[in-house]
């Protein structure tokens, strides 16, 4: 089951999905296809429990990649009045952006996902 974040916790979770990707010890270099798939994945599924945009609001199949592994990724989403807009990028210089463009209640889904799947993530070093 997908945990809802708090609103009163709003103003820093951006930060602490941030460190709790930080605390598995990778980077976007050590990240599969798989892992990406995986992230699209926990977040649609935390978008599907949420609900919002009139229930239109869903992640894109596609995950664009940029010379892996040192380049970015990106995860888009999409709604009943846009297409293709920022989920979840995982810049060059190790930033972890999180859509942008949405508000307070349209970030909580990407967000809880993202620390969902962090949660699945084994720590680097631990893989087999």
């Amino acid at each position: 089951m997908v945990e809802a974040i708090a609103e009163d916790t709003f103003t820093t979770v951006r930060n602490a999905a941030r460190e709790r990707f930080a605390a598995t010890g990778k980077s976007y270099a050590d990240l599969s296809k798989t892992d990406l798939e995986a992230l699209r994945d926990h977040i649609a599924s935390a978008m599907g429990v949420a609900k919002l945009i009139d229930g239109t609001f869903k992640m894109n199949a596609h995950i664009k990649t940029v010379r892996r592994p040192s380049g970015w990724a990106a995860l888009t989403c999409r709604s009943h009045y846009f297409r293709k807009r920022e989920a979840v990028t995982f810049n060059g210089n190790g930033f972890i952006g999180f859509a942008g463009w949405a508000d307070a209640e349209n970030v909580k889904p990407i967000l809880t996902g993202f620390m969902a799947w962090c949660d699945t993530l084994k720590p680097k070093g631990c893989e087999p």
